[in-house]
């Protein structure tokens, strides 16, 4: 009972979306300017960093709560169960009810939820190889596409997932496999550019 209350409040926290209300609060809609995606970075993008980094918080936050409570708490224990949960507020954000099932590419949020799932330790992984692909970005050393940034976050974070399946907490690799292919689904306008770029 109580780890279907987790799952259905994740995916509800998931669904709220702060960039776009907050844009709108500026009177900008995110889904008309930018690269029209409703979430942090397209706010970053419009209005500058002040409103991008309240945002990013407020989506990093949300792949984060409700579902912390329940497992600080040992009210949800089962590791199979939390996995799902955290995969759902990622789903909430991407197939957001407030936006007609069309939300945002879920970045920020699933840092939150990988957060609960290993602590810092997924989080940190992902941030320095991001932040590492963002100076190369700015040095014209590499084509400047936020897909392909993503997808070698994923690539060097799988050793990582492999290491922690194989000893035995396969949850992980489920959820990184489910995580992926909702990136995956997001970006899938932007594989033909990957491609065509470094294959």
């Amino acid at each position: 009972m109580y780890s279907l209350l987790a799952i259905v409040l994740q995916f509800l926290s998931g669904s709220v979306m702060y960039s776009y209300l907050l844009a709108r609060l500026i009177n900008v809609d995110l889904r008309k300017v930018g690269d029209g995606n409703p979430g942090s970075l397209n706010l970053w993008r419009a209005k500058g960093m002040k409103f991008g980094i309240i945002a990013l918080i407020l989506e990093y936050f949300k792949g984060i709560f409700p579902l912390f409570l329940f497992v600080i708490t040992d009210v949800v224990q089962n590791e199979y169960l939390i996995a799902i949960a955290a995969l759902c507020g990622i789903l909430g954000h991407v197939f957001s009810p407030m936006l007609k099932f069309n939300g945002g590419k879920a970045i920020a949020t699933t840092f939150g939820a990988w957060t609960v799932l290993t602590k810092w330790e997924v989080p940190t992984i992902l941030g320095t190889t991001f932040t590492i692909f963002t100076f190369l970005k700015s040095k014209g050393i590499i084509v400047k596409d936020d897909a392909f940034g993503v997808l070698l976050g994923f690539i060097v974070l799988l050793p990582y997932v492999l290491y922690k399946s194989y000893i035995g907490q396969v949850h992980i690799l489920l959820f990184y496999i489910g995580n992926l292919c909702i990136i995956g689904y997001k970006y899938w306008h932007d594989w033909d550019k990957i491609i065509n770029n470094y294959l």
